[in-house]
């Protein structure tokens, strides 16, 4: 099985936008970290990036690099691609190979060119409406999984506030709390997933999975849930532990 993305790198990198101001400046910034979190969460992720596809208009709006922009300047310049493709169809898209995958031959061609080899997008919602993508990128064969996706996956539901709510207003916001508090204590949070493991026979990207619909079902924090679910461990009380 693949190794485990850390958790705590959500934490380290969203938790820096916490009490800024939406001012244009601040909010490329906190945009660009959304991205940087992708790359350092996927754990085989080379370079990420966040596009916004509203009103015929497609526009990268945070990378980690600009071989990222520019791969993404190939998409909408051929208007085919991932990142189209999963706003297109709100679904995931893995390509395991650029080289080999017939899809998209024209995006994909150039890509290999270019050093990409392989990539994983998830679609950006704003309640059921697509509004984007976020992508991760990589040159090596076969890097990202369908688990590597569905964590990508609840990562982009905070890019998608965060973009919700820069484009609710032209005046300056604060950042919403519950896209921004911190996923901290790495320690507590790899024991609470140790202890979701044996208690629901779950592998540890299931566990995590578990843990952040949880924490969003909840509203509350990850170190707030896995303090919780480790201190009540030998209690077997949980309504964490128990799933329910």
């Amino acid at each position: 099985m693949d190794p485990v993305p850390p958790i705590s790198g959500l934490g380290v990198v969203v938790g820096r936008t916490k009490g800024l101001l939406l001012t244009e400046q601040t909010a490329q910034h906190a945009v660009d970290d959304l991205a940087e979190a992708a790359r350092t969460v996927i754990e085989r992720a080379e370079g990420a990036g966040v596009s916004l596809i509203l009103g015929g208009e497609r526009t990268s709006v945070g990378s980690t690099d600009d071989s990222v922009l520019a791969a993404d300047q190939l998409q909408y310049d051929l208007s085919e691609g991932p990142c189209l493709t999963a706003w297109a169809t709100a679904e995931a898209q893995i390509i395991d190979d650029t080289t080999a995958d017939g899809r998209w031959k024209r995006w994909n061609s150039a890509a290999a060119d270019a050093g990409i080899r392989s990539c994983a997008t998830v679609p950006l919602m704003r309640g059921r409406e697509p509004i984007g993508a976020l992508k991760t990128y990589s040159g090596t064969p076969n890097a990202f999984t369908a688990a590597d996706a569905r964590v990508l996956s609840h990562l982009a539901t905070s890019a998608a506030a965060l973009l919700g709510h820069i484009q609710a207003s032209d005046t300056p916001q604060r950042i919403d709390a519950e896209v921004t508090r911190a996923l901290s204590t790495r320690g507590t949070i790899d024991l609470a997933r140790g202890i979701i493991m044996e208690r629901h026979d779950m592998d540890p990207y299931e566990a995590l999975e578990h843990m952040l619909t949880l924490v969003t079902d909840a509203r509350i924090t990850m170190a707030e849930l896995a303090a919780t679910i480790v201190a009540r461990r030998d209690l077997g009380t949980s309504r964490f532990i128990g799933g329910t």
